[in-house]
Order: structure tokens, then sequence, then C-alpha cells
């Protein structure tokens, strides 16, 4: 799956910029994340979720833009809490 292809699936294909060039030192690394978010089968919710972590990296972090590279990171915790509750 291409990068574009899985921020379409994701429905966040408005945000490709803002992921593309959250890395002040360039690198792409974190593209990767998304395309294994993507394949999920059903990711109709994960708009909402993303939108939602995003919030709160722009209200509680020093450098906000960073939360797209570590988006995978945040939905492991995300789900190992959900376990756990």
């Amino acid at each position: 799956m291409l990068f574009n292809d899985a921020l379409k699936k994701l429905n966040i294909e408005d945000y490709k910029e803002r992921i593309w060039n959250s890395n002040s030192h360039g690198e792409l690394f974190h593209i990767i994340d998304y395309i294994k978010l993507a394949e999920f089968e059903d990711t109709s919710w994960f708009r909402r979720w993303f939108e939602d972590v995003v919030k709160m990296a722009e209200e509680n972090w020093d450098r906000p833009e960073s939360i797209f590279q570590h988006i995978l990171k945040i939905f492991d915790g995300w789900i190992d809490y959900n376990k756990k509750t």
C-alpha cells in the first residue's frame, strides 16, 4: 500500500502535509506507521481518534507537530490501556 492510499483509507488525506513535514530532521520513518494502521479492515473510527490525539498534542505538547511521528506508539498505548479497562 502506498502512503497516499493509506491516508485515504484512514480518512486523513487533509493531514498529509503536516504528517510528511512533522520531523524537523526530514526523516520519514513514521510514514510506514500510517501504512500499518491502514491495514485494519475497518478504519471508520480512525479519523475521530486521530483528531482527538492531534488536539491533545496541540493543547499540551511543546512541539505538537511531532505527534504525527509518534502516532503508532500512541495507538499501541491506547490499545494496551483499553485492554486493561
